[in-house]
């Protein structure tokens, strides 16, 4: 083979070597639908480069520590997916295992993961556990789907950039501190006739005479007459 030959062969394996480079560094963004444990087996070695994730199917304990170990993720779509119980997940405050329930958004799920900006949670989803989001600093807002009916201790304080907050029309009870220190959030949409139990120290840290209180129409009495929900100055009805 000529000295030309085997420069044009190495030109064509170079280029085609820094092209695959370059796809590789492109994939921003993926729609899965996933089996049960699955998830880490499906991304493969796109894992660590996608930003924005749409996932259907089922999703476990395995998948969630999956979700939690994606370095550039900041947007999820997990609307037409289902929380589904198994797999492992392990705490990463208490080194323990954390029991995933069917339809519910687990403890510590999304715990301090401060690179995500934006998340559409399941639609059937009926509970949203302690610390769950605790510490999502870039999280700007939030939707909670209409069959959740609880919110957990602690589960989102500490999203200083959180700014708004839709909740569903079920929701029965917010728990202590499930927004503590959300400093940034201004608007509070609640769609439920009836206002749901929250503690003194459900909104601790929010400013509740510049945060707007969005309420339905003709339920403004009941949520200026409601513990917790009475510090809020500046309620208005939609």
């Amino acid at each position: 083979m000529s000295i030309s030959a085997v420069s044009k062969y190495l030109f064509i394996v170079i280029y085609l070597l820094q092209s695959f480079g370059l796809q590789a560094q492109d994939i921003t963004s993926d729609t899965l639908k996933v089996k049960a444990g699955k998830l880490s087996e499906q991304l493969g070695s796109n894992k660590d480069l996608i930003k924005d994730l749409t996932l259907k199917g089922e999703i476990n304990g395995t998948d969630i520590t999956t979700i939690r170990s994606m370095k550039k993720l900041s947007v999820l779509n997990m609307e037409k997916a289902d929380i589904v119980k198994g797999g492992v997940f392990i705490s990463s405050i208490y080194d323990d295992k954390i029991e995933i329930a069917d339809n519910e958004v687990p403890e510590e799920m999304f715990y301090s993961k401060d690179n995500l900006t934006s998340i559409i949670l399941p639609e059937n989803i009926t509970a949203i556990g302690v610390k769950s989001f605790s510490d999502c600093t870039k999280l700007t807002s939030i939707i909670i789907p209409d069959d959740v009916t609880s919110i957990g201790t602690n589960a989102f304080i500490g999203c200083t950039g959180l700014t708004s907050v839709t909740f569903s029309k079920s929701m029965a009870s917010i728990d202590y501190a499930a927004f503590q220190d959300c400093t940034g959030l201004k608007n509070i949409h609640c769609r439920g006739l009836i206002p749901a139990k929250i503690t003194p120290y459900t909104f601790f840290g929010v400013n509740k005479i510049n945060c707007k209180l969005y309420v339905p129409k003709g339920t403004s009495p009941a949520y200026k007459g409601a513990a917790g929900w009475s510090e809020f100055k500046n309620v208005i009805e939609e």
